[in-house]
């Protein structure tokens, strides 16, 4: 079972931050999850929500605000990293599920990709792209097939499944409530890998282990 750090190592250190990041890997984790949106002046950086009021100590849009305005912010004292900076950050020591939160964010974050695998310093399966959007996995799809893609669903697991098998993507990211065995023996069958999300109970993560799903991504990697 992969062990996935949920934005970093969320339940310790601020979401979606070096300092965060930095905590998962030292916890042992196989791999962490972070969120991308993009800026006014087209920087991909890892934030998860649409705004900045959440997590940071300024307001507004992430869209609207340039980057050298949002690196002046802090999320509890620590600056909001670009995609680029994780991705250097995180070379030879874990591998990335990057889901796409904003839009135009498919095809700026394959070329990111197909760029660090260029450099040789990163495999396909090191860079793991998703997303709840349907469209977004396509476009990346259609023009960059290597790349490893992923449909996250919170409902209608079935219907996932049967999406990512009718496009040939590599994976499903479902909400571990509602995973059942019937799933995960489906999926195993279509080679089909489910990583459950975001699972920070210690009997929920025995459960998902036991039912032999991929990988689980946790604000706790502690307790994987």
């Amino acid at each position: 079972m992969e062990k996935i750090g949920h934005r970093g190592a969320k339940g310790h250190v601020a979401e979606n931050t070096i300092a965060s990041i930095d905590c998962a890997i030292k916890l042992g984790v196989d791999a962490v999850e972070v969120d991308v949106h993009i800026c006014k002046t087209g920087e991909l950086v890892v934030i998860h929500d649409s705004t900045i009021n959440r997590t940071t100590t300024g307001k507004g849009k992430v869209n609207k605000l340039p980057y050298n305005k949002l690196k002046e912010l802090r999320t509890e004292g620590y600056v909001i990293p670009t995609l680029n900076e994780v991705i250097e950050y995180c070379s030879n020591k874990c591998k990335i599920h990057i889901e796409l939160k904003g839009k135009g964010t498919a095809i700026k974050v394959a070329n990111l990709v197909e760029e660090a695998v260029a450099s040789g310093n990163w495999a396909y399966n090191q860079l793991l792209v998703s997303s709840f959007k349907y469209s977004r996995l396509k476009k990346i799809k259609k023009q960059y097939p290597k790349i490893r893609l992923g449909i996250i669903a919170q409902k209608r697991h079935n219907k996932a499944l049967k999406h990512a098998l009718k496009n040939g993507y590599e994976s499903v990211y479902l909400y571990h409530k509602r995973i059942s065995p019937y799933l995960v023996r489906i999926a195993k069958l279509k080679k089909l890998e489910i990583y459950a999300w975001t699972v920070n109970e210690s009997s929920a993560i025995r459960k998902m282990n036991k039912l032999g799903v991929r990988g689980v991504i946790s604000d706790f990697p502690d307790k994987l």
